[in-house]
């Protein structure tokens, strides 16, 4: 993960919108209240400044007044969502672990942040309760976050990444950037109301790790399409656990069918739901599709207004 992150640091930036709470605020939240003894440098005074501001003693040795000119210092506040339920275990589109990918969007996400000097947080489940960690900005932080994705392998927690947005839209009161890293689930209707309560105070990128086929698998030896995980003692490895589809199922084209148009409705439903709530999708099915399938939502949610 680490070259990988080596090699795209020069290439994407975190654009937020509705950056500000009004037109005299600056970029983002200000790391400062107030003004100091330092300022940045000194200006021509003109209507509208602070008479506080001027500088008397530089003043006095110039034609006009000047005016001390601040400058706030200011951080991006990002939150990860990140499913860490059983469900992530099972093998993704690409062939490797949905949890493996998912540590891989949630590293690039929590790289930009920490390398601008931004802040990142995760809303994290531990099998008992959901919190929200505290922020991070470095590099060692972030990969204490990672790290408690990867904890997760193994457990028996159903959470999804809906349950961890329910928790954090009555818990997340500043505003951040929310970036959702999310295995394939079923978004209808009736989750708009949550959506669009999160949308409106926060923005939202949602990164979908596509399932595998499991008729592909199938055909392949009937690997498990649901955990490739390994059964109790079979530490090796050689032995595998996990639902699988019979091969004679798998053969008939009118099964492949009815499953390839199931599948199809259930995506085209979970993008609707999410445009209508106005956030940027982008799926993922492979490690080599990481990189710019995130290009592309960054972008997406640059231009979108």
């Amino acid at each position: 993960m680490t070259a990988l992150l080596t090699r795209i640091r020069a290439r994407l930036t975190l654009h937020t919108h509705r950056r500000v709470a009004s037109l005299l605020d600056g970029g983002w939240a200000s790391l400062f209240h107030g003004q100091s003894l330092d300022f940045d440098d000194l200006r021509e005074y003109v209507d509208g400044d602070e008479i506080r501001d001027i500088d008397w003693k530089a003043s006095a040795r110039h034609p006009v007044p000047l005016v001390k000119r601040y400058t706030d210092h200011r951080r991006l506040r990002l939150a990860l969502v990140v499913a860490t339920g059983r469900s992530m275990d099972a093998t993704a589109a690409g062939g490797e672990s949905k949890r493996d990918l998912a540590i891989l969007l949630a590293g690039m996400a929590g790289w930009f942040a920490v390398r601008g000097g931004d802040e990142v947080c995760m809303a994290a489940n531990d099998g008992h309760r959901v919190h929200l960690t505290r922020p991070e900005s470095s590099e060692a932080g972030l990969e204490h976050l990672l790290r408690r994705i990867l904890a997760r392998r193994g457990t028996h927690d159903d959470s999804t990444a809906l349950d961890l947005l329910d928790w954090l839209s009555t818990r997340l009161r500043r505003r951040h950037l929310v970036i959702v890293i999310s295995d394939e689930i079923d978004l209808t209707d009736a989750h708009l109301r949550l959506l669009r309560k999160i949308s409106g105070h926060h923005e939202i990128l949602w990164l979908t790790v596509l399932e595998a086929d499991p008729l592909a698998l199938a055909a392949a030896d009937d690997t498990p399409f649901d955990i490739g995980a390994t059964v109790a003692g079979a530490a090796a490895g050689t032995v595998r656990s996990g639902s699988t589809v019979p091969s004679l199922l798998a053969a008939d084209p009118r099964v492949a069918e009815a499953y390839r148009a199931a599948e199809s409705a259930r995506r085209d439903s979970t993008a609707r739901v999410l445009r209508a709530a106005g956030i940027v999708q982008e799926r993922v099915g492979a490690s080599a599709q990481a990189l710019p399938a995130f290009h592309r939502a960054a972008e997406r949610h640059r231009r979108a207004r």
